[in-house]
């Protein structure tokens, strides 16, 4: 039989061991899985949501389909439609798209015209158990976790992505 003292060291083992691991995020193994867009905040700090704007992203097997939806204060919607192909690892993140509609979001109109990009390919770090990169030809920093991921553009907002498959 053991002893008290014995039992009180193992919980206090097992204890510790348990906040041990909540204390450190869970690493992601790979950042495919669909998101959905929670909310923007912008740099003075306006929050933006449902329904004035919306957006789902899907990461699978090496195939995306990206679909936002912004409605401006004028009341006019800005939208992109983008489908394309990518390659992930701990390393190195490469993007290509197929295929791509954008109105009124980066100019007025509409255009097909994909970003121009010299390097498909940009360096991933793993940072506190999330995933950081800024995808070639967007102009964002993105950081990925086990819950969701945020992207940054520059000093105009961070959006915040919900993982919910």
């Amino acid at each position: 039989m053991a002893s008290h003292r014995t039992i009180k060291v193992l919980a206090t083992l097992a204890i510790g061991v348990t906040l041990g691991a909540a204390a450190t995020p869970p690493t992601p193994r790979s950042i495919d899985g669909t998101y959905q867009l929670t909310k923007r905040v912008k740099a003075d700090g306006t929050l933006v949501q449902p329904p004035s704007i919306v957006a789902l992203y899907s990461l699978a097997r090496g195939q995306f389909n990206f679909n936002l939806f912004v409605k401006n204060r004028d009341g006019t919607l800005a939208s992109e439609s983008t489908i394309g192909r990518y390659t992930f690892d701990t390393n190195k993140y490469c993007e290509w798209i197929v295929y791509t509609t954008r109105n009124n979001l980066d100019k007025p109109g509409v255009t097909n015209d994909a970003p121009e990009v010299s390097d498909h390919c940009t360096p991933v770090t793993l940072k506190n158990g999330r995933f950081d990169f800024s995808p070639p030809g967007e102009g964002a920093a993105v950081s990925f976790g086990p819950e969701g991921f945020t992207a940054t553009i520059g000093d105009e907002f961070v959006d915040h992505w919900r993982k919910i498959r």
